[in-house]
């Protein structure tokens, strides 16, 4: 069984919002990592997607309000619901979706 070294490959990573992916975990879930900084689009999403912060906070807006993600803590975005990850410094996060998932839809 394969082993990945998450926060090593997180810390390498300098681009925000661009994902790195870390395995397929089946035909359907892939997972992946990503920096933010700063605010990213409005967007949703067909599936829902789990967000596990591992350095920092990221503010997600999602329905009209705004919820504190900080380290060690989860987040659930459900699908169909627009939302957008802002972070006043930098954080990492280690992101479980559907594969494709990342073709979101930007709302107008």
């Amino acid at each position: 069984m394969p082993k990945f070294p998450v926060l090593k490959m997180a810390r390498g990573l300098n681009q925000v919002f661009q994902p790195l992916e870390i395995t397929d975990i089946d035909d359907q879930y892939h997972s992946f990592i990503v920096r933010y900084s700063g605010d990213y689009i409005t967007h949703t999403h067909e599936k829902d997607e789990l967000v596990y912060i591992l350095e920092g906070s990221v503010i997600f807006e999602i329905d009209g309000r705004e919820e504190e993600v900080r380290q060690g803590e989860a987040f659930l975005v459900p699908a169909g619901h627009a939302h957008r990850p802002r972070c006043k410094n930098t954080a990492l996060g280690f992101v479980i979706e559907t594969r494709g998932l990342q073709r979101q839809m930007p709302v107008k």
